[in-house]
């Protein structure tokens, strides 16, 4: 099922469900894989694929494994030129590193492409090329299924017209993205007083669609919050790489997203390419971080035996319609947890049932409760506790942390960024 108007409709739909595949993949994918899908290729052994709803819900860890369900991740912001240190090393008289030479690649909101800290001085833009995957009504980029694809050459024609945009309809609502830009690689603005990191550097961009609704539903994140979704960064990188080595330049991935889930060990599927990418020649990964250090959106503490035990509280606000949260440890720590909620109802402890999941219901509380227990080996084998808390009542919920077997007993837990969180 791999022709264009199809694929780009499956890949679009939200009656399709997006899964990420290595090629460890589980019996149940390639049971599915039988039912002929669109499949993307993502690169180094990854692919995108798409199912319909009717063959692959519910969706859940007891299914598919961690890794196959695409995360969200939001924008992050970047520190200011004077505090990276930037500027001296731009000016430095044996360096004059000014980034000629260099392709840098963001993964983002778009960019404003008309502005001039994007232009040479005759005017032609140093934008090599723009994926814009919200927009379908072009022609998509080699080997990719959806949205438009804008070369050099396309958008110095849209730039020395009257209508630059009704030849090049790409367009940063957001603003993120060409900000973000700007830091990293925009022209000196004297008038501004304003030089970018790497002046004199070759862009690509990659516009990113937001996620699908399913997914928001299933992380709990809103419907106003900017939400990127796995498959579209995954594929994204693939194309900066691949027009890098068409180009024969250097890449540089400006990676300005984020999000707080995974065991934070490199197992999921972008950071695992970001680090393969990162080990080939003339590739290296920028990555934006640190806007979650004063949150106090991650736990971290020890079992010390098998007697002990840890309560972790949680404060939640009015008006929260669900969050989700993720407790990791690694093998052969093996933790079971209990709930108790703000009226001091308890589940008492939750038995330990590998890949398997409990769905718990506060009746004074009105609050249901979903815990899924996984075990994930890849990089290192992990034991996930996963909940989604659907209605939570406002108050302080404890999560109480018990040893079913402990070795040096860590153990994290993560809510996830603010911007995907209320109260």
């Amino acid at each position: 099922m791999n022709d264009l108007e199809t694929c780009r409709e499956q890949i679009l739909s939200e009656d399709t469900r997006d899964f990420i595949s290595n090629p460890l993949r589980t019996p149940l994918f390639n049971e599915l894989l039988k039912k002929d899908p669109c499949i993307q290729d993502a690169g180094l052994g990854y692919q995108c694929i798409y199912f319909s709803k009717e063959l692959v819900e519910p969706i859940s860890l007891t299914r598919f494994s961690y890794n196959s369900i695409p995360n969200c991740f939001a924008p992050v912001a970047m520190e200011t030129l004077n505090q990276t240190g930037i500027l001296p090393v731009q000016n430095y008289p044996a360096l004059q590193l000014k980034g000629k030479g260099v392709l840098i690649g963001f993964l983002d909101s778009g960019i404003d492409y008309q502005n001039k800290v994007f232009r040479n001085l005759d005017g032609t833009t140093r934008i090599a090329a723009l994926w814009d995957q919200t927009i379908q009504s072009g022609t998509p980029p080699r080997d990719f299924f959806y949205g438009s694809e804008y070369r050099k050459e396309e958008i110095d024609l849209a730039l020395s017209s009257d209508s630059p945009l009704s030849q090049v309809p790409s367009v940063d609502i957001d603003g993120h993205g060409t900000y973000i830009a700007s830091l990293a690689a925009g022209n000196a603005d004297a008038d501004e007083q304003f030089l970018g990191a790497a002046p004199e550097s070759t862009l690509a961009v990659v516009k990113l669609k937001q996620a699908k609704q399913y997914l928001r539903d299933y992380y709990c994140i809103t419907e106003t919050a900017v939400c990127y979704q796995e498959t579209d960064l995954i594929l994204g990188l693939k194309y900066l790489n691949d027009l890098a080595d068409e180009l024969g330049l250097p890449l540089v991935m400006c990676i300005t997203i984020g999000s707080n889930l995974g065991g934070h060990v490199g197992t999921l599927p972008l950071p695992a390419l970001l680090g393969s990418y990162s080990l080939m020649p003339d590739r290296i990964a920028v990555v934006g971080t640190g806007n979650e250090a004063d949150k106090r959106h991650h736990y971290f503490n020890d079992i010390l035996d098998d007697t002990d035990t840890k309560n972790v509280e949680v404060r939640v606000g009015e008006n929260v319609s669900g969050f989700t949260m993720e407790l990791w440890t690694s093998l052969p720590n093996i933790l079971s947890i209990a709930i108790t909620s703000p009226s001091g109802q308890s589940t008492a402890r939750l038995p330990i049932r590998a890949n398997a999941s409990t769905d718990f219901s506060f009746l004074f509380e009105k609050t249901r409760v979903l815990i899924e227990y996984r075990l994930i080996g890849e990089k290192e084998t992990s034991e996930l506790i996963f909940f989604r808390f659907t209605a939570p009542t406002p108050g302080i919920w404890t999560i109480q942390v018990e040893p079913v077997h402990v070795l040096d007993g860590s153990f994290h837990i993560w809510l996830p960024i603010s911007e995907f969180l209320g109260g």
